[in-house]
């Protein structure tokens, strides 16, 4: 075995049990969304488009971990003592498991840079011209991604993911996604920032703005992406470690900003609730013009001043009729 070279039996059930950990993540935030989309919405109706979207993913994120753990029965249980041992058996990548794997991670994965896009058209105010190369890109990967899948299921002769006839299609798949999400992840971060840093704010919401920044952009499944291209190149069997969890992260990081979106806690949200506080600042402050920087029109106030009741004379106070006993009985 090379130096820093893991076993790939123990490669792959510490990418299960990795797995694992993310899939927690990702139920109770799925069941945090739907409470968030369908319970706490502000608006009159359920969306269904986003609901719709979030079921599908979890869906296949439950599919992907349940075949991970079939997988790892069928090794280290079932085949135990087939020739090669349980390795022989996590080579084999046209084991029908695999391939749906496989398939299933394409598919997550779409849905997934479909959502950081989606966020990236409403960031930059529903801008086609913005979205254009990061929608070719994700169509890219659609078409490397389900290639690849056709190729694990004819590989029946080829015995590792590192394989040259299968190094094509993973590099090309690999090299897409990531583009995908750093072109997204600097488009967003960018105008993020922009938005919010017209905002202005406190220490504490220049914190929560950085925060917005990361989940938004996407930027914790570029991170992810840039660690599985270099350990797959680098034929380190540590990949699958890496390469296993991010079936969950391309479930959970959409499913966050859905949140952000759910809680109106996006970039968006924010910038329009700071805007509409600094107009009412300047349309209630002292001899404000009648047209200021915002371009919104304000009534100019002047300062009230009131007088000292003790410096008020008896005849500045209003004088009340009074009416006698003697000028009613004449009345009457």
């Amino acid at each position: 075995m090379a130096g820093g070279q893991i076993s790939l039996a123990r490669a792959y059930l510490s990418a299960i049990w990795l797995e694992t950990l993310f899939y927690g993540m990702n139920f109770v935030l799925f069941w945090s969304c739907l409470f968030v989309l369908i319970i706490r919405r502000r608006t009159p109706k359920v969306n269904k488009t986003l609901v719709t979207i979030a079921v599908i993913m979890f869906c296949f994120s439950t599919t992907h971990v349940s075949l991970g753990f079939y997988r790892l029965i069928e090794g280290f249980i079932v085949l135990p003592n087939q020739p090669g041992g349980p390795a022989a058996f996590f080579a084999d990548v046209s084991i029908p498991a695999n391939v749906a794997k496989v398939g299933l991670h394409t598919v997550n994965s779409i849905c997934g840079d479909g959502v950081v896009v989606w966020r990236c058209f409403l960031v930059w105010g529903r801008s086609w011209k913005m979205c254009f190369l990061p929608i070719l890109l994700v169509l890219a990967s659609a078409t490397c991604g389900f290639a690849q899948t056709y190729f694990f299921a004819r590989a029946t002769d080829l015995h590792s993911a590192f394989s040259p006839e299968l190094e094509i299609w993973n590099g090309a798949l690999f090299g897409l996604s990531l583009a995908t999400n750093v072109i997204v992840t600097l488009l967003i971060s960018t105008r993020v920032w922009y938005m919010l840093r017209l905002s202005g704010g406190s220490a504490n919401f220049r914190y929560w703005r950085v925060l917005i920044i990361v989940i938004e952009s996407g930027m914790i499944y570029s991170v992810a992406l840039v660690c599985e291209i270099a350990l797959y190149f680098l034929n380190n069997n540590a990949f699958y470690i890496v390469y296993d969890p991010i079936g969950q992260l391309t479930g959970i990081v959409p499913t966050l900003i859905l949140v952000l979106a759910g809680l109106e806690m996006t970039s968006n949200d924010v910038h329009s609730r700071m805007t509409k506080s600094q107009i009412t600042k300047l349309a209630f402050q002292p001899g404000a013009t009648e047209s200021d920087e915002t371009g919104t029109n304000t009534i100019p106030l002047d300062p009230m001043r009131f007088a000292d009741s003790s410096t008020l004379s008896f005849r500045d106070k209003p004088q009340h009729p009074t009416v006698t006993f003697d000028e009613v009985r004449s009345a009457a």
